[in-house]
């Protein structure tokens, strides 16, 4: 899932977003992006770690090689990933 900023009103899971970001996946991206109803994807590194979500958070993980052992709750997870930043010189 990755986020875009609403530029217009959409009907997301029957709730409706008005204003602000959305986390979308690429097919639902692809088609609001046609409709001219969400801006372009937001990088993931402007959302700070502390602010994504649990399934981010993993995909943040893969990404960056970080072993997340057996955390599976998004604080968990957090935590595994900030320590591994501490002990790489920082999360990037």
């Amino acid at each position: 899932m990755t986020r875009y900023k609403v530029l217009t009103p959409v009907l997301q899971g029957g709730v409706i977003v008005a204003s602000g970001e959305i986390e979308l996946d690429d097919k639902q991206a692809l088609r609001l992006q046609e409709l001219g109803a969400i801006g372009e994807e937001i990088p993931e590194e402007s959302v700070p770690l502390e602010e994504m979500k649990l399934p981010a958070l993993k995909v943040y993980a893969k990404d960056h090689n970080i072993d997340l052992g057996e955390a599976t709750k998004r604080e968990d997870v957090l935590a595994a990933i900030l320590k591994a930043g501490e002990s790489n010189g920082g999360v990037s």
